[in-house]
């Protein structure tokens, strides 16, 4: 991965000690420039007033879901963040509960506990293996699939989705 030195990651989390094991993880990382925000209002107007590189997202918060703020910062008409590289964070790791927060239009999930090696896997993957973001009448975000299926043989619904 590149000099993480001139990124800027956004951790978006309402545990002073969550957000202290990011920063320390982060940091460990080579990342030197790290915001905080304890609950989604302020990640908003960190954004709005801010440029940020990625983002870093718990799903449970007092004042709306993290799921939430994802489905904000894709789809509102205000955002300018619309393709804001989002790691999010969950403790919930039923397949009804990920798909959740893949249909919300997160690039990355991590399941707590988190491991610093996994955080590695996912900046890796946002920064230098981002997939394709497509717009749909009820989706925007990433490509859902993760991987192409070579056997199949049929016209792709989604190439006209593709930004």
């Amino acid at each position: 991965m590149g000099d993480l030195k001139a990124v800027t990651v956004l951790v978006v989390d309402d545990h002073q000690n969550m957000r202290q094991i990011w920063l320390t993880v982060l940091k460990g990382f080579g990342i030197r420039k790290i915001v905080q925000a304890s609950d989604a209002a302020t990640a908003l107007e960190i954004l709005r007033d801010q440029p940020i590189d990625i983002a870093v997202i718990d799903v449970i918060m007092p004042d709306i879901l993290g799921t939430e703020l994802v489905t904000l910062i894709r789809r509102a008409d205000d955002s300018k963040n619309k393709l804001l590289p989002i790691i999010i964070c969950t403790a919930d790791t039923r397949r009804s509960a990920i798909y959740q927060l893949i249909n919300a239009g997160a690039d990355e999930i991590l399941t707590k506990p988190v491991r610093p090696d996994a955080i590695w896997q996912r900046l890796v993957s946002v920064v230098n293996h981002r997939r394709q973001f497509l717009k749909t009448d009820t989706y925007f975000g990433p490509d859902r699939r993760r991987v192409d299926d070579p056997s199949y043989k049929g016209r792709d619904r989604r190439e006209s989705a593709f930004l």
